[in-house]
């Protein structure tokens, strides 16, 4: 028989909470919820802060008693163990004075069942519930007194509940309390600290960092509080903040004693470097694991380090990967070189073959980089280089082709291929030019096929958003070889076969090979791809004129691009380009400046002349419809003389010209529209276009007679008709000179003509300004256009809502009065309608004019409909 020896009352003393302790109330809340369970188990390394989460919780609780023992490794003593627990218990406040637990107790080492049992019937006999917390179990590793404390766990003690506070899992059947539903646990990823919480405990310790800053701690530390305090002490002590948090690391001297002394220094040697071979990669997938560590074991090595230490976290519902607490292996990381950079870089090559077997090209290539193995890294270059094209992999293949030499990338075709994607979408146009130029300098005479495909897209893609040099004589050819049979090359061949047809003005067969490449990038996830295919499918599109078809592609590439961060891209330039044009047809005039304002504020676009000029013309367009007439003219012409004599789709050059040349003719500047007229002449020659700038022109001077032989080349189709709405514009012209002559049935024929024309296209700006006539045409042909009915509707507001007019303000009677005007009454039987004078409908009358801007009852009827002010059908008024 052993006596109870004495227990100091610090080993059963709640700690104390430090100063910059901080409030974890979600933690709270958990083992508040955890308490229903008869054995809770607090679970993380060192520095997590298991300790004073348990201290403060125990003082939050007023409803139960804290019996608190912080073991040591003397603890592993069953004697001391014991007469610990049993102090601890019998210090509680509601502990009656004649219990069980007052009484002297002893222990034998064949008696523990009789002893326990009694312990039990001591608490189940008090009058209120226990909490027993037993602080660094870790510290037991002895077979007598982890089984002592298996015991406990075994019992189910009415009124007990058992915290136990770990670094590792205890051995003590886990397994089999987790099936019963005894056990709840917390465990380090639960214990991590939130960026609100690491700036509290930041600014609690004398600090007061930026966001920024605090981020980045964050970032670094993984949430680890002993990370962060130690970061705390350090940029204390710092000069330079902003220097030691970028350095900041676990090899950092402070975190490195620490990571050394409390975690590392109780693990075997075999597992130390076990931990330091696969620190060369953040995940670690088990069969990354063994093929660094050659140990066949490496899987279960990896599971029972995350059980046991917390060190490592399992990813993925398979948890066949892991990620190491990133202070460890950035420490870990720093000793593995400090063994010699040879080692590291030969476990960098094994991770990139690795991983490139996987597949997973982006790390393999960084792999291979950190291996500092230029052959590998060649070698790696050529064969990911198109799976990330076709991903969007272009940041990852930039930073690899920094690791090659300029001589290297310059002497291999495929690197200088590689390198002319990459400049081409970051916008660097004149680079990637010349890496093309390298490349067909050190052409193979039998290269693979696969080269060949890629050159074909290479060559094509920049020609299309690259000016040619001056003198230069290339042309870009599509990819003419059969088709491959792998999906990657057969989607990029399909895609410069398609580029190719759209050079040649072939859009049928652009749509077909696009539409292809399309298909294949969906169904294999090509996502960038995607994004190139739907850009390329809304320039066909809108050179057919179907607006409706380019707006939707638009969208998609645009979501596409949002969705994987690619905004600065030239393909989502493109795409904003296109929204912001079919905006501005269907007169959203916001949209339309908006989209383009930001398709201009992208760094892509400086590079690119073409984009940059529909951009910014679109733009200076949309300010005029806004109603900044003379800066949005003037945007228009900076924009066409910053363009100067480039090189451009003639559909481009033509829509443009048009927007400037009506602009520039409605405010009176017929000089300058006679500038745009031979700008554009002198780029196109004679077109549908270049009539309809004549006959827009020649209108004011009443020469109807010429006008209309303007317009008949264009009606009757046999003139070259650049843009499709160019002859929604002949239409509503040809109205409105029957109207101007009295020919109301010749215009009305006209315009049915130009809805129906106009409505495929949804080309609604053409009606915003056509002028008075044709907008009185429309409300009066009210119903009457069968099947272009509701495109009509949309065209009569299409002048108010396209040119930024703002709703008049009228009172209630004078929209009563307005309401009447549609009718055949006259204003005295209107006023006995409403039975008041006709001096005050006259009063009225006069208001309403003023407001809406008109000199006349039917003009006010025209512009109470174009503010939608009126509904229904309307009579000759």
């Amino acid at each position: 028989m052993i006596a109870v020896p004495h227990v100091p009352q610090a080993k059963i003393a709640v700690p104390p909470l430090p100063s910059e302790f901080v409030v974890r109330a979600t933690l709270r809340s958990a083992l508040d919820a955890g308490a229903a369970a008869d054995v809770s188990l607090v679970c993380a390394p060192a520095g997590y802060g298991k300790t004073l989460l348990l201290s403060d919780w125990s003082r939050s609780s007023t409803d139960v008693d804290t019996a608190w023992v912080s073991l040591d490794r003397d603890d592993n003593d069953p004697g001391r163990l014991w007469a610990a627990i049993v102090a601890a218990l019998s210090a509680c406040p509601s502990i009656p004075g004649g219990s069980r637990l007052h009484a002297p107790w002893v222990w034998r080492h064949d008696e523990l069942p009789e002893c326990l049992a009694e312990l039990v019937q001591a608490i189940g006999a008090l009058p209120r519930p226990i909490r027993l917390i037993l602080d660094d179990v870790h510290e037991l590793v002895e077979p007598d007194a982890l089984h002592s404390i298996g015991a406990l766990t075994r019992n189910r003690t009415a009124g007990l509940q058992l915290v136990l506070s770990s670094r590792r899992d205890p051995p003590l059947s886990l397994p089999r309390l987790r099936l019963a539903g005894r056990l709840w646990e917390l465990r380090a990823s639960q214990m991590r600290f939130t960026p609100a919480e690491a700036a509290t405990l930041l600014e609690k310790s004398g600090l007061r960092l930026t966001p920024t800053q605090v981020e980045m701690l964050h970032r670094r530390t993984g949430g680890w509080a002993a990370g962060l305090r130690l970061a705390a002490l350090g940029v204390a002590e710092s000069a330079d903040r902003d220097a030691f948090l970028a350095q900041f690391s676990g090899d950092e001297r402070s975190v490195a004693d620490y990571l050394v002394g409390e975690i590392l220094c109780a693990l075997p040697e075999d597992v130390q470097e076990f931990l330091r071979v696969i620190s060369i990669s953040q995940p670690v997938p088990t069969g990354l694991a063994t093929a660094l560590s050659g140990r066949e074991d490496a899987g279960c090595l990896l599971d029972r380090l995350e059980h046991q230490t917390s060190l490592l976290s399992p990813i993925g519902r398979g948890r066949d990967s892991y990620t190491i607490q990133e202070l460890l292996r950035t420490y870990l990381l720093a000793d593995l070189r400090r063994q010699g950079m040879n080692r590291a870089e030969a476990l960098h090559a094994v991770a990139a073959r690795w991983w490139a077997a996987e597949p997973d090209p982006v790390r393999a290539l960084d792999h291979a980089s950190q291996s500092h193995d230029s052959d590998l890294l060649t070698e790696m270059l050529r064969r990911l280089a198109i799976p990330l094209i076709l991903s969007g992999g272009h940041t990852p293949l930039r930073e690899a082709l920094t690791c090659v030499s300029a001589q290297t990338v310059a002497a291999d075709p495929w690197l200088a291929l590689t390198s002319a994607m990459v400049r081409l979408e970051a916008g660097e146009l004149s680079a990637a030019c010349s890496d093309l130029r390298r490349a067909r300098q050190v052409w193979p005479t039998d290269g693979p096929a696969d080269l060949a495909v890629l050159r074909a897209v290479a060559e094509q893609l920049t020609a299309g958003v690259a000016d040619p040099a001056p003198g230069s004589s290339h042309t870009a050819v599509g990819y003419t070889g059969e088709l491959p049979a792998e999906p990657e090359l057969e989607a990029l061949a399909r895609l410069s076969q398609g580029t190719a047809h759209l050079e040649c003005d072939d859009r049928v067969g652009a749509r077909v090979e696009l539409e292809a490449a399309l298909y294949l990038s969906r169904i294999h996830h090509f996502d960038y791809l995607t994004m190139q295919s739907l850009a390329l499918l809304g320039i066909v599109e809108g050179g057919t004129g179907d607006m409706h078809s380019m707006r939707e592609v638009g969208i998609e590439a645009s979501a596409t691009a949002a969705e994987h961060g690619w905004e600065n891209t030239i393909w989502a330039a493109v795409s904003t380009a296109m929204l912001a044009y079919t905006a501005l047809m269907r007169t959203d005039t916001a949209e339309a400046e908006r989209s383009a304002a930001e398709g201009l504020a992208l760094d892509v676009t400086a590079s690119s002349p073409r984009l940059r000029f529909a951009l910014k013309a679109v733009h200076g367009a949309a300010a005029f419809d806004a109603g900044g007439r003379a800066s949005g003219l003037a945007e228009l012409q900076q924009a066409r003389s910053e363009f100067g004599g480039r090189p451009a789709p003639a559909e481009l050059v033509a829509a443009l010209a048009m927007l400037e040349f009506r602009t520039a003719l409605l405010l009176g500047h017929s000089a300058a529209a006679r500038t745009v007229q031979s700008w554009l002449a002198d780029r196109t020659g004679d077109t549908a276009e270049l009539l309809m700038m004549q006959a827009w022109a020649e209108t004011a001077g009443c020469r109807q007679d010429h006008v209309r032989s303007l317009l008949m080349p264009v009606l009757e189709g046999v003139v070259t008709m650049v843009l499709p709405q160019t002859v929604v514009e002949a239409w509503l012209l040809e109205a409105s000179l029957a109207v101007a002559s009295g020919k109301r049935s010749a215009a009305r024929a006209a315009l049915r003509r130009a809805l129906a024309v106009a409505e495929p296209l949804d080309a609604l700006r053409p009606f915003a300004y056509a002028g008075p006539n044709i907008r009185e045409l429309l409300v009066h042909q009210r119903g009457s256009f069968g099947a272009s009915d509701a495109f009509a509707e949309r065209a009569v507001v299409a002048g108010a809502g396209g040119r930024g007019k703002r709703e008049p303000m009228l009172s209630e009677r004078e929209l009563t009065v307005l309401g009447l005007l549609p009718s055949l009454l006259s204003l005295d039987e209107i006023a006995t309608d409403l039975a008041v004078s006709v001096n005050t409908v006259k009063s009225h009358v006069r208001s309403i004019y003023t407001k809406l801007g008109v000199s006349s009852r039917r003009l006010a009827v025209l512009a109470a409909h174009e503010h939608g002010l009126l509904s229904g059908s309307v009579r000759q008024a």
